[in-house]
This record gives structure tokens, C-alpha cells and sequence, in this order.
């Protein structure tokens, strides 16, 4: 026991122990350095399907689909991967983005009830552009996407970056090195 006791007080005895300690520790930081790199990667994703969810509806001009195909009749591409994303990476956001699930519901219920009305009563038709109930539809959907960039940037870290504002900007996507047509 006195061996070992006269090892440890040596000063040489504890450099094997320092550099043990040393490379845990910066295993450790690697390791939590590649888990904020990837959450942030994945937020920026999550930024990207929401800016594409919401130029696919801009792009809609008030027309639910211009065919009848089963996929435009389930929530866009975009928004289902938002909502994966979401699911995966971003828990606490999942209220946010069922609250906008339910924005999108009631958008394309509008849409298609309009739709009818210009089929069924050309007159009592508002072209989108001037009807307010349309544009408090995508306030709200807007808001909602705003609201989930915030968290997704309180979550990420990302405070500072400028995420706020849902249109399709070729220029954010450019500064981010991210193509400018995210949908598959």
C-alpha cells in the first residue's frame, strides 16, 4: 500500500491521469458540439419547409389544387416535413405546428368553399387578394410560422439571426448555403 502511495504523491504519476481526463472531457465537447451543430442544421430545415410551406400557399393564388390528385389533397410536402422535423428534433414546438395543421385546414376549407361559390354565384365571389376573411386566413398562418421559427431559434440558440418573415427569399436561403426550392 505504501508503493502506491509513494506513486501517487510522485508528480509523474498523475500525468497519465491528467491526460485521461483531459481527452474525456474533450470527447465530451466534440460530442456536445456535433449535437448543437446538428439541431441547428435541422432548425434551419425546419426554417426551410416553413418558408416553402408558405410560398406553396402564396403560390395557390385562392385556388385549393389545379387537379384532383390524392397528394394535393392531404397538407403540402413542405408542411409534413415541417411537422417530421418537428416530431423529431423539436418536441416542444409540436403545439405550435398542430395549431398551424389546423390553420392549413381551415385555409383550404375556405379555398374550396370560394371555389364553389365562383362556380355556383360568380357575383358573390371576392377575388382573394380583397377578401379580409382570406387575408386574416394567412395572418394567422403567418403569425403561426413565425411563432414556430422563434421557438425553433430559442431551442437552437440562433436569437440573434434574422428568421422572422415567411416569404420566399432567395436571399435567405443563399446566406445559409441552402438551395432556394426545398420542395421534393
Amino acid at each position: 500500500m505504501r508503493d502506491v502511495d509513494e506513486l501517487l504523491d510522485s508528480p509523474l504519476a498523475l500525468v497519465p491521469v491528467i491526460v485521461a481526463a483531459v481527452a474525456v472531457v474533450h470527447a465530451l465537447v466534440r460530442l456536445v458540439r456535433r449535437r448543437r451543430q446538428r439541431r441547428r442544421e435541422q432548425g434551419w430545415r425546419l426554417v426551410h419547409e416553413l418558408k416553402a410551406y408558405a410560398a406553396w400557399i402564396e403560390s395557390l393564388g385562392g385556388e385549393p389544387f389545379a387537379s384532383t390528385s390524392p397528394e394535393e389533397l392531404t397538407s403540402a410536402q413542405p408542411l409534413r416535413n415541417a411537422r417530421a422535423i418537428v416530431h423529431r428534433h423539436f418536441p416542444p414546438l409540436g403545439q405550435a405546428v398542430l395549431r398551424l395543421l389546423r390553420a392549413d385546414n381551415q385555409l383550404m376549407r375556405y379555398l374550396w368553399e370560394q371555389k364553389l361559390l365562383r362556380l355556383s354565384d360568380p357575383a358573390a365571389w371576392v377575388a382573394p387578394e380583397r377578401d379580409p376573411a382570406y387575408r386574416q386566413l394567412r395572418d394567422t398562418q403567418d403569425d403561426l410560422i413565425d411563432e414556430i421559427i422563434a421557438g425553433c431559434q430559442e431551442l437552437t440558440g440562433d436569437r440573434a439571426r434574422p428568421w422572422r418573415g415567411t416569404e420566399m427569399d432567395s436571399d435567405f436561403f443563399a446566406t445559409r448555403g441552402a438551395a432556394t426550392n426545398p420542395c421534393r
